[in-house]
């Protein structure tokens, strides 16, 4: 998977279901520890653009919560 492939994907304006963005989430998740637990791998492209993925999974998934407001406040105390 390059870079390229990941941002070929992600269209911005449509909004995606909650569901669909935890299994992005999960997904990514399952592609990196793969690649991270496979000592022989070379592939140091395929390990970023996984590390790329899962960090762009887990901020669409964090945005759609904050927009449908499931955030907490900060509370200093």
């Amino acid at each position: 998977m390059s870079i390229r492939n990941i941002f070929d994907n992600l269209t911005p304006s449509d909004p995606m279901p909650t569901h669909s963005l935890k299994q992005r989430l999960a997904q990514a998740k399952i592609q990196l520890d793969s690649l991270e637990l496979d000592g022989g791998s070379k592939d140091l492209s395929a390990l970023s653009a996984a590390r790329v993925e899962f960090a762009l999974a887990a901020r669409a998934l964090a945005d759609e919560l904050i927009a449908r407001g499931h955030h907490s406040e900060r509370s200093d105390s």
